[in-house]
């Protein structure tokens, strides 16, 4: 099978869906199939900076490149100020400026889908909300090729599917992949066809999480080894919960004055004006971006890990925090509640409480044991539902069918060029 994979960027950047749609293609092509990649060139969906080369071949995978507008100040505004006027009007005349603000803006990657896609089985377009699905979408329903999507969508951020283009992809996919039970519920209230829409979830390579002497991984990293430590792993926005845990982390402290907040991943401006804020807080040790060794050190260093998201479609970290045996504290969202079993491998606390983390840390830190047996099953389920084989078993399964379901006349089909505002990207 010859697989097209169509993705806002991809290692080395960063993220969640960035390293779902690697590790699904690297599975992909060790079972023998074809898988090229079209990305931007960028490590940052802030700038959309052109910051990697054109094209390279990563364990099997051909990774194309290509040149995207960058994201200025005054594109920001646009984005911003065009978003505004589409919640208030529900206007489709905006969704140009949506996606110019959006991004990433590649048109040599449409041009080259344009060009190329004719000798693929399969689109599977990655990340519903950049600007990338929608001309990637469009290229393939011209080109009359299956199109399959994992929009990562999060129930409580609109914009990651509620803007016009967003919906007609949706609805107009041969097949939309969700990664939690939660996330598909969520998909067949927009109106989707269960039949369309199936589970499959993210993966690890656990061979790639070998557990590491706890003692030895807290040295290398500098921390105290009869401390308890809390670790907060993944981009330093708001969104995530950094600052909901850093407050529960100053609570707890006051009691518990062995206690250490260990924060891993890029920072931003955000996270530089929150910690500017406590400058000088003893027991909080911030080490921003690190290499994968590190960020393995540091999830063996950890007692636990605490990712109040608001915004996770799945929350991977979850996983890697698990797999080395260590229980978690998520958020009580649609999409993470079917996830993380509260009670069994983790804690769900609400949105935007400190205290209802304070008050789950504090079982841990007097019970071990607990934090230990809950660290264990989590370890668990990982190497029994959530691993990189058998996810791709999954996926592989939907390629398979949709294809069949082509062929016998389904849904590939060109746009139909009559269309109200952008909506012309529509196929039905």
């Amino acid at each position: 099978m010859r697989v097209l994979h169509v993705t806002h960027q991809y290692p080395p950047a960063i993220g969640g869906s960035e390293k779902y749609i690697a590790d699904l293609s690297e599975e992909l092509v060790a079972r023998g199939h074809q898988v090229d990649v079209f990305t931007s060139r960028s490590l940052d969906y802030h700038t959309w900076k052109d910051e990697l080369g054109p094209r390279e071949r990563v364990n099997g995978v051909n990774v194309y490149r290509f040149r995207s507008m960058r994201r200025t100040e005054f594109v920001w505004r646009v984005l911003h100020w065009s978003l505004g006027k589409y919640w208030q009007t529900r206007s489709r005349w905006y969704e140009p400026f949506i996606l110019f603000g959006g991004g990433p803006l590649c048109p040599g990657m449409f041009a080259a889908m344009l060009a190329r896609l004719p000798q693929y089985d399969l689109v599977h377009l990655n990340c519903l909300v950049y600007g990338h699905v929608a001309y990637g979408y469009l290229a393939a329903r011209w080109r009359q090729v299956p199109v399959v999507v994992t929009p990562h969508t999060h129930a409580g951020q609109e914009v990651t599917y509620g803007i016009g283009y967003e919906l007609d992809v949706l609805r107009g996919s041969d097949h939309v992949i969700a990664v939690t039970e939660g996330e598909r519920n969520f998909l067949l209230g927009l109106g989707l066809d269960p039949w369309r829409v199936t589970t499959a979830g993210n993966g690890l390579r656990p061979e790639a999480y070998p557990m590491r002497d706890i003692t030895a991984c807290r040295q290398r990293l500098g921390l105290p080894e009869d401390a308890f430590v809390t670790l907060f792993l993944g981009r330093q926005v708001e969104y995530k919960g950094l600052g909901t845990a850093l407050e529960a982390f100053i609570a707890l402290r006051r009691s518990h004055p062995h206690l250490i907040f260990l924060v891993v991943g890029p920072e931003t401006d955000y996270s530089r004006r929150l910690f500017a804020r406590h400058d000088g807080l003893p027991g909080v040790v911030n080490l921003g971006a690190v290499s994968d060794d590190v960020r393995l050190d540091a999830l063996n260093a950890c007692d636990c890990l605490v990712l109040p998201s608001r915004g996770e479609a799945f929350g991977i970290v979850f996983l890697e925090a698990w797999i080395v045996g260590k229980p978690v504290i998520g958020p009580r969202t649609a999409a993470v509640s079917t996830v993380i079993r509260d009670g069994q491998d983790g804690w769900l606390v609400p949105l935007d409480d400190p205290g209802a983390i304070g008050e789950a840390l504090k079982r841990w830190i007097s019970s071990p044991a607990l934090a230990r047996q809950m660290g264990e099953s989590g370890r668990r389920r990982v190497l029994s539902r959530y691993t990189c084989s058998r996810i791709a078993d999954v996926v592989e399964g939907i390629y398979f069918r949709t294809l069949r379901a082509c062929r016998r006349g389904g849904r590939a089909k060109k746009p139909s060029t009559s269309s109200r505002g952008y909506g012309s990207i529509r196929s039905r």
